[in-house]
């Protein structure tokens, strides 16, 4: 599940590895997701739900990548669909098995969530109601510089701010890069083309599909009555409707024998794919009922000619043997290092190149050397590098999995330090200063505050101050925009909408440079705006909501029935694994 998630995403991020993935939270992601599924089989089992195996049969079916080019499921399609997604059928039907399951017992618990209108009403003219008011800056830079800082001030601000000033653990390293690119895989031989040929005969044979008219009836008497009037002349769909069924509901198309003894028996599917074009079969029987079938069409699928599809067997047998032979270079390096040889050894009888590295910090950053970039290839390291010791062997780091990697030695590691004082003086005066300044713009905003609050006008309130401050802005949104997803709305704005009328509130300028004073002025609801259709809008939205929460609830409630016991130690380890590549 995780390698696929993995896959999926890098469709997105192409750069993205599996210590990033799992970094995010998506290994604990997984497994809660298995744990719930888990526990959903067994509330399942113990009420006497079961997934038939007809049932993923037709879900495969109907899934579009696995239909050929009529659009009907088409076998070859569906393994060659397998085989490029690294699947096994039964992994797909293991996945269809709980879809199909939390489709049936979330479904009634989803289709049960209703609002009423008399309370999505209230929320409905919240939505329309429009809030106005102003907005001033206080920012930083507009406070007066005062005196310059004491060496007593700057100490005892470093002390206070230890942290700020501490660096990172950083370690430097040395790494040689292996891949495809640096190996020379021979170009396959005829006889190796011919077997993969003859080897894949589902992809590359002759195939045979039929399409029937087909109905399924419950009793053998009216299968019987069915066939002879059929037989005799009638319309087999008109038959059909005359009984209830619709005529998209007794076509298959496009069927193969197997495909077909899968909804069928193997019997009745021998029997069709036996009769001529055209020919009605006789009923027979099977655990579906009575079936009584019309051959309507024959396509017979010649073998594609090997000439044809040479060029991509030889570039699948060559990139299968390049794949072994990246493996066997990556078992020859590490059975090399336990068995003892050195970085410097391995990267020569390799021909391998060296790259090194500054102190890095975690990020791939470099304090000491600030012009620094971290190529692409160290980056998916870091993780690995940072839970490694000087004194360790060297190790094999996967760069993209399965398809590029470094042997990677640690040669320094400086722990976690402040920097001293002395070497970063001008740093730490800066930084006093825009605190000290910060401290008194933040003062400021909040005697402006306090005297709007007690009823002086804004601008009055401002003017005491006898700053040189940014002209008040004026604000106004609906709580509907502000609602929106996505929507940028500034936070000042935002804020009207968590105040009283006529109150003034603080909010941070950006990156921290300063305040925002926050008025309020009005509020605003036209009650005659709030038409039936936006509350049954609104309902409708409600409803979604609901439904979801409704769905969350019955899962905690079966989990709660059905725990499973996470085991945190087994979990770290194959984080760690799955990150490292290594088993511990």
């Amino acid at each position: 599940l995780l390698n696929r998630a993995l896959q999926n995403a890098r469709e997105d991020q192409p750069g993205l590895d599996m210590a990033a993935m799992i970094e995010g939270g998506a290994l604990d992601e997984t497994i809660d997701q298995y744990m719930r599924g888990e526990a959903l089989s067994s509330f399942a089992r113990d009420n006497g739900l079961l997934i038939s195996k007809r049932l993923i049969d037709a879900s495969i079916a109907e899934i579009s990548a696995f239909q050929g080019l009529t659009g009907n499921f088409d076998e070859a399609t569906f393994r060659q669909v397998l085989a490029q997604q690294g699947l096994t059928e039964d992994e797909v039907r293991m996945d269809l098995s709980r879809q199909t399951l939390l489709g049936l017992l979330l479904g009634p618990v989803s289709a049960a969530a209703e609002v009423p209108t008399e309370i999505a009403a209230p929320y409905t003219r919240l939505l329309l109601e429009e809030r106005t008011g102003q907005v001033a800056a206080i920012p930083s830079a507009a406070m007066p510089e005062g005196e310059e800082p004491t060496a007593e001030e700057l100490t005892a601000f470093y002390d206070d701010n230890l942290d700020r000033y501490t660096l990172p653990e950083r370690r430097s390293l040395r790494y040689a890069v292996f891949d495809l690119d640096q190996l020379e895989v021979t170009a396959p031989t005829e006889e190796q083309v011919r077997e993969y040929y003859e080897a894949n005969s589902d992809t590359y044979g002759g195939s045979a599909t039929r399409s029937f008219q087909q109905i399924i009836l419950a009793d053998e008497a009216d299968a019987q009555a069915f066939f002879e009037a059929v037989n005799g002349g009638a319309d087999f769909g008109e038959q059909a409707i005359e009984r209830g069924f619709s005529l998209p509901s007794i076509q298959v198309s496009g069927a193969t024998e197997e495909s077909f003894a899968r909804a069928a028996s193997d019997e009745i599917a021998a029997a069709a794919f036996a009769a001529d074009e055209g020919a009605l079969l006789e009923p027979a029987q099977s655990g579906l009922g009575w079936h009584v079938i019309r051959v309507a069409d024959i396509v017979n699928r010649d073998a594609t000619p090997l000439g044809t599809v040479r060029p991509e067997i030889v570039q699948a047998l060559t990139d299968q043997a390049g794949n072994e032979a990246l493996a066997q270079l990556y078992l020859d390096i590490e059975n090399a290092i336990d068995d003892g040889a050195s970085f410097e050894e391995v990267v020569e009888a390799e021909g391998l190149t060296i790259v090194s590295t500054p102190l890095v910090a975690p990020n791939g950053l470099s304090p000491q050397q600030p012009n620094f970039r971290p190529s692409a290839d160290l980056l998916p390291m870091l993780q690995l590098i940072f839970t490694l010791d000087d004194d360790e062997d060297a190790v094999i780091a996967p760069i993209i999995a399965d398809q590029r990697f470094a042997l990677v030695d640690v040669t320094e590691i400086a722990r976690s330090a402040p920097q001293p004082l002395e070497t970063i003086l001008p740093f730490v005066q800066q930084n006093f200063l825009s605190d000290r300044a910060a401290r008194e713009a933040q003062a400021v905003a909040a005697e402006i505050a306090e005297k709007v609050n007690g009823g002086m006008p804004l601008a009055q309130a401002i003017a005491e101050t006898e700053l040189t401050l940014p002209p008040v802005q004026p604000a106004r949104a609906t709580r509907q925009a502000i609602s929106q997803p996505g929507a940028n709305i500034p936070e000042p704005v935002r804020l009207l909408f968590r105040m009283a009328e006529d109150t003034a509130k603080l909010v941070r300028l950006p990156q921290d440079q300063g305040w925002f004073v926050v008025v309020l002025n009005s509020i605003v609801s036209d009650a005659d705006a709030v038409t039936a259709e936006l509350i049954e809008a609104t309902r409708r939205e409600f409803a979604n909501v609901t439904a979801d929460e409704y769905a969350e609830q019955f899962v905690n409630a079966v989990i709660a029935d059905y725990p499973i016991v996470r085991d945190e130690e087994a979990i770290e380890a194959l984080s760690q694994r799955l990150i490292t590549g290594r088993s511990n």
